[in-house]
């Protein structure tokens, strides 16, 4: 093969990158640098602050996130935290586009990679997750044994932890839910305090209060757990546009009030044989991916001897084509990050940046 073909195919192999990366773009000036950049999907910025600082101060800008809002460009961004062995402290990553993609060997890479958010941060365990916007809350958990009050929260813009007010009384594994804006959070109190005036409490994101609300009120977001035959707390579940979806004996089914039982979810052509098939020992857990179903689930390692396991992520679109039928369609699947043979999903849920 001639030199000339040579280069050319190394060209092919090395396609040039979506967005030029060379520090000469940091002499545009600042709103053109941001607009440029608020115009990408939020996917490739955890690679894009790897150049230099100063992209990396760009990105964790809010001036970059109102350019972005501006342009109608928000999205939403996946947020998974893990309990990996034998690290005790939970670690939070963040779905990303894989950098400097390449074919090697004739198999291609997965596109998509679980990253690590590398700021600073202690989990507590048993600790419940909502978010809210561009912020994800971490509410109470155990404490050295303890229940707690405390409430953290990560912003997604600038994957940057702070404190917000605690709450009135200590909780783990409270169920806690966004309406209207506001988080509305119940039990996972202290046997002594079971009978507490304290037993829901909500939060207003914009006065940054905490206030009781009485558990006799009615409304309908305080129904029962369990009261469409599938416990809410289970990662096998999610609930999208009022719509329950779970995932059970090998099956992506769903239920809402006016069909009144499960129904399987129909399409699906394109899932993953690993997921559907007879291995019941992995881990699956489903969430609410803007309007679509984010699905992760993990199989044996083979490559590492058993030693370990990989999980793995499809989005699906979902389609209501009648009051009888709602139909799934498979975006992507690929593996996303390996992890040891013991771990644990422990929160899974998406932010809007």
């Amino acid at each position: 093969m001639s030199s000339h073909k040579k280069k050319r195919n190394k060209k092919l192999l090395n396609p040039p990158p979506l967005f030029p990366l060379s520090t000469a773009n940091l002499s545009l000036p600042h709103d053109l640098l941001l607009n440029c950049i608020g115009r990408l999907s939020r996917l490739y910025y955890p690679t894009l602050s790897l150049v230099c600082k100063s992209y990396r101060s760009l990105i964790a800008s809010p001036d970059l996130y109102t350019t972005r809002s501006l342009l109608n460009r928000t999205e939403s961004c996946l947020y998974v935290c893990l309990q990996l062995s034998p690290d005790s402290n939970p670690r939070w990553f963040t779905l990303s586009r894989r950098p400097n993609r390449t074919l090697a060997r004739n198999k291609k890479l997965s596109d998509y990679l679980l990253v690590p958010v590398t700021s600073p941060h202690v989990t507590s365990l048993r600790s419940s997750s909502v978010a809210v916007g561009s912020d994800i809350y971490e509410i109470g958990g155990l404490i050295s044994g303890v229940h707690s009050s405390s409430v953290s929260v990560l912003d997604c813009r600038s994957n940057s932890w702070r404190q917000a007010p605690n709450m009135q009384v200590g909780r783990s594994f409270p169920s806690a839910n966004v309406i209207d804006g506001k988080i509305l959070v119940k039990g996972g109190l202290e046997l002594k305090d079971v009978n507490s005036s304290k037993w829901v409490e909500v939060f207003d994101p914009n006065t940054q209060n905490w206030t009781t609300v009485s558990f006799t009120c009615g409304s309908k977001e305080w129904q029962s757990e369990d009261d469409n035959g599938t416990a809410r707390r289970s990662s096998s579940f999610c609930l999208i546009d009022d719509v329950s979806y779970c995932f059970d004996n090998r099956k992506l089914k769903w239920f809402d009030d006016k069909v009144g039982g499960w129904k399987f979810v129909t399409g699906l052509e394109g899932v993953p044989k690993c997921l559907l098939g007879f291995n019941t020992s992995c881990h699956v857990h489903l969430a609410d991916y803007g309007g679509k179903m984010v699905v992760l689930w993990d199989r044996h390692d083979r490559s590492s001897n058993c030693h370990g396991r990989t999980i793995w992520c499809a989005v699906l679109a979902l389609e209501r084509c009648s009051s009888e039928e709602i139909s799934g369609t498979v975006e992507w699947s690929e593996a996303v990050l390996k992890v040891p043979n013991s771990f644990e999903f422990v929160h899974v849920l998406a932010a809007i940046v």
